[in-house]
């Protein structure tokens, strides 16, 4: 694959604060980790490095993507490389690598999986081996991976990725007991919804609502084995990573980041902006952007 650069300035547009060097006719062919970056990759530095102009200096890359703190020094002229400068390269080369090198999927159904007569699901939606679909509706341009399981009445929007062995719209576990100690289980009659631009890791499970919806907000990406419990509603842009269980009725606002292994205890409001760090067991309602780590979790002064 050979991309020209003209194309990903143009693709980049406003996040490109300079670029420096001639730009005629050069090219890249991937991007690479650090220990195998050639003449034909796009390099890039992250922000976070201390010696920034050296690394840019010292790589064998000739088109590079930096911040303002590196200089197009006369060593990086007399190497005729091409320097592109951002305010966030790590997002720059993400933003990159999906548009030009991610693997593009092809409409299709596995002819493995089973698909419910009534599910709505439009032409463009790849679904792979040995997934389960019940009577839904799902977007376009969503993938679901393979050992998918997708109950009844879940609505998947456009542009979806759920990785392989997620299980959406199960019952939840609300329970009472009668005075003898049987379990009387909580009916559910609600759905999952998850809209445009979710992502959901492999091996998650995802309950539908009790008597509300469990929502999965816009943008939202939830990383492997996590369990979402019924009546969860999680606004825009919600980051979740591995291993993180939120009980029933949990409210998660928007652009909040929840690391590994975090337990949020039921009918908890996790604020808009907030980060809870790993490990954490939450029991207290979160206000907006504040950092909480521990068990029990507890405000650090991020001032």
């Amino acid at each position: 694959m050979k991309i020209n650069v003209i194309d990903i300035i143009d693709f980049l547009k406003t996040d490109i604060l300079n670029v420096f060097g001639c730009v005629d006719n050069a090219a890249i062919k991937h991007i690479r980790a650090p220990q195998f970056v050639d003449k034909d990759t796009l390099d890039w530095v992250n922000s976070n490095k201390k010696e920034k102009q050296l690394i840019a200096e010292s790589s064998k890359a000739k088109i590079i993507i930096v911040d303002k703190g590196v200089k197009y020094s006369e060593t990086l002229k007399l190497q005729n490389k091409i320097i592109i400068q951002v305010e966030n390269p790590k997002l720059v080369i993400a933003l990159i690598a999906g548009k030009f090198f991610t693997p593009k999927f092809i409409s299709s159904i596995h002819k493995s999986s089973f698909i419910h007569k009534d599910a709505k699901i439009h032409s463009s939606v790849y679904i792979g081996p040995n997934c389960t679909i019940g009577n839904c509706i799902i977007g376009e341009n969503t993938i679901i991976y393979s050992n998918v399981t997708i109950y009844d009445d879940v609505k998947i929007g456009s542009n979806v990725i759920i990785q392989a062995g997620t299980v959406i719209g199960t019952d939840g576990l609300g329970c009472d007991r009668k005075k003898d100690g049987t379990l009387v289980k909580f009916p559910h009659f609600g759905i999952v919804e998850i809209c445009d631009n979710v992502e959901i890791g492999a091996n998650c499970q995802i309950a539908r609502g009790a008597l509300s919806n469990t929502i999965i907000g816009e943008g939202s990406k939830i990383n492997g084995l996590c369990f979402i419990a019924h009546n969860c509603v999680l606004g825009k842009n919600v980051l979740i990573t591995g291993s993180t269980m939120l009980a029933g009725s949990v409210k998660i606002e928007d652009n909040v980041t929840i690391y590994s292994k975090v337990i949020i205890r039921d009918q908890i409001i996790i604020g808009k902006g907030a980060t809870i760090g790993m490990g954490a067991v939450v029991t207290k309602n979160i206000p907006l952007n504040e950092i909480w780590i521990g068990s029990p979790a507890k405000k650090i002064n991020n001032g």
